[in-house]
């Protein structure tokens, strides 16, 4: 089954620790998909949202938390979802914005135009790269999809991501 507690939100053979003993659909349900240590949870229950959130690293958090690889998260699973945030890992995207050589030496391997160093352990394709974006915006179509409307969703990360993975829509904060 793929029930948690009133939702039919997460994959079976996850596994869910902490957060409340019991969901009432009643309340708005936000999905925090590389919710690290709930940021994005913290205004939603303060909103009077339920807050499910993703990642694969145990961190206290004040949602529930479900450990799991956003990669193999089928976004059908959140069509009761009133909103989905997601905050995908940033740092390669910050490296290779920085004025240092070795960055802009690794946006040029990402390219194609030269070599990656042979110490160079990070992504090795630009579909690599931005592989978790993608996941998140496969996974709002699909909960678009299975819930017949429009889900709503928030991707915040740096601007060195802009050129990997296109303009942001909006902007907000200091860039």
């Amino acid at each position: 089954q793929n029930e948690v507690k009133g939702y039919r939100a997460i994959k079976a053979g996850s596994k869910v620790t902490g957060g409340r003993s019991a969901y009432r659909v009643s309340k708005p349900l936000a999905i925090d998909l590389f919710c690290g240590l709930g940021g994005w949870a913290e205004g939603f229950l303060a909103e009077g949202y339920d807050v499910i959130g993703f990642d694969i690293e145990a961190r206290p958090y004040t949602g529930q938390l479900v450990l799991q690889d956003v990669l193999t998260l089928h976004g059908s699973q959140f069509r009761h979802a009133a909103a989905i945030v997601a905050s995908p890992p940033c740092q390669e995207f910050s490296y290779m914005a920085m004025p240092w050589s070795r960055g802009k030496q690794i946006a040029a391997a990402l390219r194609e135009e030269v070599p990656f160093l042979d110490q160079y352990t990070g992504s090795r394709s630009i579909k690599a790269l931005t592989a978790l974006f993608d996941a998140c915006f496969r996974i709002q179509r699909e909960a678009s999809e299975a819930a017949g409307r429009h889900t709503p969703m928030v991707v915040e990360n740096v601007k060195g991501a802009q050129p990997w993975v296109g303009p942001a829509r909006a902007h907000f904060g200091s860039f």
